[in-house]
């Protein structure tokens, strides 16, 4: 997991416990040769935060390829159900 991404969680896991159960959310993971840590780390700080996974995870290593980037632009593109 990124540093950003770590420092994000860290700053709202309390103030949002509450506050955002429930809420959607999706996300894309790149790594050099490997993704399961930073998967691991998403999957549980959000299952901590009652959040649901709205969409599958886009996990990409080594140099993303055109079917990675399309994968992505959709995760993007989705609209949050309800």
């Amino acid at each position: 997991m990124s540093g950003a991404l770590k420092h994000f969680f860290d700053q709202v896991y309390y103030p949002c416990l509450d506050e955002t159960r429930g809420r959607p959310f999706g996300y894309y993971v790149h790594g050099g040769s490997d993704t399961t840590g930073a998967v691991r780390g998403i999957e549980s700080v959000t299952t901590g935060l009652g959040w649901r996974r709205a969409a599958p995870a886009v996990t990409v290593t080594g140099e993303p390829g055109r079917a990675d980037l399309e994968a992505c632009w959709e995760l993007g593109r989705r609209s949050p159900p309800g």
